[in-house]
């Protein structure tokens, strides 16, 4: 390979890696999620009740979206969702599961739901009185 050659190849190979990086760029900050709804309200339970709600979402940025991990306030909620990217236009859902064993009274709980989105999470929660 002549000099000339190498130093366009090494161009290119720069150009490359830096468009790259904007391209990333560019997905987080375009990447949007639209909640049907953030919050629940279990209402009334029993002690010891499991109860479970479906929350729905939708991408409505012009990237993929991709739900990376997320995180509760403590072991009593457990969260399923898929985890493959979703298409702009395409809706998902993410399913929680409150346990209340050992819980009494009122109880506000958040879900924060890490994403490729400009906010870096977004945040979910719910409510329930749960009665002897």
């Amino acid at each position: 390979m002549t000099k000339t050659g190498f130093c366009f190849f090494a161009f290119l190979l720069c150009l490359s890696l830096c468009s790259c990086r904007q391209k990333s760029s560019q997905t987080t900050a375009d990447t949007r999620i639209e909640w049907k709804k953030k919050n629940w309200d279990f209402g009334n339970i029993t002690a010891g009740e499991e109860v479970s709600h479906t929350f729905y979402y939708k991408n409505t940025g012009p990237c993929h979206l991709i739900l990376k991990k997320t995180e509760t306030g403590c072991g009593c909620t457990t969260v399923n969702y898929d985890q493959a990217p979703l298409a702009p236009g395409e809706e998902g859902k993410i399913e929680i599961v409150f346990n209340s064993k050992g819980r009494f009274g009122k109880q506000y709980k958040e879900i924060r739901i890490f994403a490729n989105i400009p906010e870096k999470y977004s945040t979910l929660s719910f409510t329930a009185n749960i009665k002897e």
